[in-house]
């Protein structure tokens, strides 16, 4: 009798989905591809629902259409197996992109060695969790680093102002003499305490 195994071997970071088999297993199987570097390749995916609500969490944009196909499919179920043609009933393959899929590949054990039979073509979706978001922008840490200095300015003039000095004082002191900064000033004070 042959054992399978599997090891981790690759990751990724964008794969699509064409099609769905269903059978009476809590496996699905798709029918897609695979981005590795800048090229798709053909390949087949095996993983479990739970696997596929996660991938779906992450692209919530995409979720509602490819869930609603697969409960329509699974109230409708005529044959084991069955297929869900997502290209045919939403116009194209789903791609589940922004993630990072760990992937293992099939394996037999043969005389003491495990074999790998697929080439390639075929992983299991271990594991699914979001890439990390894209670092902020430098021009919005800026905006950001000058919203909490304005900020601060207000808080200083408030000071100045219970300390009983003059508005005029106060403004001078907290360096928001200018009325568009003051204003500016005020507002980011408010964002930040409201």
């Amino acid at each position: 009798m042959k054992q399978i195994n599997t090891a981790i071997v690759t990751t990724s970071q964008a794969i699509s989905v064409g099609q769905i088999i269903l059978d009476d297993t809590n496996y699905l199987t798709f029918w897609g591809h695979i981005q590795r570097d800048d090229t798709w390749q053909r390949c087949d995916f095996i993983t479990t629902y739970e696997v596929l609500n996660t991938m779906l969490r992450y692209v919530q944009d995409r979720s509602d259409a490819v869930q609603m196909t697969i409960v329509h499919k699974l109230e409708n179920m005529e044959q084991i197996p069955d297929m869900i043609d997502l290209e045919m009933e939403l116009g194209k393959a789903v791609l589940f992109d922004n993630m990072y899929f760990r992937l293992t590949l099939p394996a037999n054990r043969e005389n003491e060695r495990w074999a790998e039979y697929t080439a390639g073509e075929c992983y299991y979706i271990e594991q699914v969790t979001p890439l990390p978001s894209a670092r902020v922008p430098q021009y919005v840490r800026q905006i950001d680093h000058c919203m909490e200095m304005l900020h601060k300015s207000y808080e200083l003039y408030l000071g100045y102002i219970e300390l009983e000095f003059d508005e005029d004082g106060a403004r001078k002191k907290a360096d928001l003499a200018d009325d568009l900064k003051f204003t500016l000033a005020y507002y980011a004070w408010k964002e930040r305490t409201s």
